[in-house]
């Protein structure tokens, strides 16, 4: 019979390993060779620690630091500080890089578009801001409508409903004549728009 003792140490480790390979999840596995590269962004873009790094949809490795740098610009930008697989890991000078949303929630990942250059990035090097691209991100879009915008969208739509509230028929009556009015809306403005008809000055003269 199998020592109980033993059984229960075994389970233990295992447990512990688990557990190990679990909370270091986010910072890759452990004793997997990787290759280090740092890339300049014009700001962090809410990406972190943990964020997957891809490269033509496929996961090549992960975020695992991020830091704030003074760009030469002056302004404060984003480093981060990226752990690439070794197979993937040589990465073309002329590469670029692009944050990019991974759904609507907000999760985010580093996109890399591999160039053609034969010379790569040094293990530990970095990819200059000039190669690097933060497009308009969700919550940028979402941070628009701020409560003085909203307030106004609802009085427009009050207004306009209660506009067009009960005048549908008059409403139909208008489309039905506006294209016989703009059949005769260019003579007439190319007549009140012609310089001999000092329309300027008449206009001008009732602001006096």
């Amino acid at each position: 019979l199998a020592n109980p003792v033993l059984i229960g140490a075994m389970t233990v480790l295992i447990i512990m390993v688990a557990v190990f390979l679990a909370y270091n999840a986010n910072e890759g596995l452990p004793f997997v060779p990787t290759r280090e590269l740092k890339v300049n962004f014009a700001n962090g873009a809410d990406i972190g620690p943990g964020d997957e790094v891809r490269e033509g949809g496929f996961r090549i490795g992960l975020v695992s630091t991020q830091k704030p740098i003074e760009l030469p610009s002056g302004q404060i930008g984003a480093q981060f500080t990226l752990k690439l697989n070794k197979a993937n890991g040589s990465i073309p000078v002329d590469s670029t890089a692009t944050i990019r949303p991974r759904s609507v929630l907000g999760l985010k990942f580093v996109d890399i578009h591999v160039g053609q250059s034969k010379h790569v990035f040094a293990d530990g090097g970095t990819m200059p801001i000039g190669q690097t691209s933060v497009p308009v991100q969700f919550e940028d879009i979402f941070s628009t409508f701020n409560a003085p915008t909203r307030k106004a969208i609802q009085n427009n739509l009050v207004g306009f409903g209660n506009t067009l509230a009960a005048r549908g028929s008059d409403l139909n009556d208008t489309i039905a004549t506006l294209p016989a009015l703009f059949g005769h809306l260019q003579p007439v403005m190319t007549y009140l728009s012609a310089p001999n008809t000092e329309l300027t000055r008449f206009l001008g003269s009732l602001e006096g």
